[in-house]
């Protein structure tokens, strides 16, 4: 399913906060990536994110992935070494998979930016995927604050109209209009000119056709949506089995799920970029 098909209830409530910290799972994972460190499994999980343990501490958002070492680990016919890391990684994983599945069950919803791959490589063992859409949304090429924004609708543009016209003023996508005392002297126009104001109070400029504005901003929302939608049609939702959870880190505030990416389950990728079973 892709979050382009939800309703635009749960497309509103996406920007609320579902990321680690609110799962009320932050402690133990904070703990199980404490249990890594300095261990080959740690610096695995380290390249794997892009970013040590301590990002959110020292301000370090930003890094190089290096998926070759956990890639290597789940696969079918993994090294001794990479197989060292697997079993580490599973032993300092249990607390978290106790956690997860004492308060979600078998499954947890996560999210996942999937494009769709034009040059298919071997298809991956592993994948990041989150629980936090709007962190799918980001990836996928969307400004959080598009996440907010709705269509206008003919309705809006009346009412809005109807106020103005009874007050002399209205609130309109947070700036304010209100009338001046200068006629326009043209019929075809608003009777009186309009001034503008930010959230601050501060004039930005005037003009002397709301009913044009507004139909103006509705133009530009809808483009603003449409494009939104198209990018938000990357976004793969799926029920995903705890069980192929390989580990979970907020180290940089992207409350990621590492999974195996393993043939048949829910959520699977495969080297085209397409996500074959809910």
């Amino acid at each position: 399913m892709k979050i382009s098909q939800l309703s635009r209830k749960v497309l509103h409530e996406s920007f609320v906060d579902i990321s680690v910290d609110k799962l009320g799972i932050s402690d133990v994972v904070s703990q199980a990536d404490q249990a890594i460190d300095d261990t080959p499994a740690g610096q695995a999980i380290d390249r794997f994110v892009g970013v040590p343990r301590t990002a959110r501490d020292t301000g370090v958002w930003g890094g190089v992935m290096y998926s070759r070492e956990l890639e290597d680990a789940w696969s079918e016919t993994p090294s001794s070494q990479s197989l060292k890391i697997r079993q580490t990684l599973q032993q300092a994983f249990a607390p978290v998979r106790l956690a997860l599945q004492a308060k979600f069950g078998d499954t947890i919803t996560l999210y996942r930016a999937q494009a769709h791959v034009k040059h298919p490589a071997p298809t991956r063992t592993t994948l990041s995927w989150t629980s936090d859409p709007r962190i799918a949304a980001w990836f996928s090429g969307i400004d959080p604050r598009l996440m907010k924004i709705k269509p206008i609708s003919d309705q809006d543009i009346q009412q809005a109209l109807a106020t103005y016209t009874k007050t002399g003023r209205v609130k309109w996508l947070g700036k304010t209009y209100q009338r001046t005392a200068t006629a326009t002297n043209d019929s075809s126009l608003d009777e009186f000119y309009y001034e503008i104001y930010d959230r601050d109070g501060e004039m930005l400029t005037d003009g002397d056709d709301l009913s044009q504005q507004f139909r103006e901003d509705q133009q530009y929302y809808q483009e603003l949506v449409s494009k939104r939608d198209d990018q938000l049609a990357k976004v793969v939702k799926a029920e995903i089995p705890i069980a192929d959870i390989i580990w979970i880190t907020d180290r940089a505030g992207q409350s990621e799920f590492i999974l195996h990416n393993r043939t048949g389950a829910r959520g699977y990728i495969d080297a085209q970029g397409r996500k074959i079973s809910s």
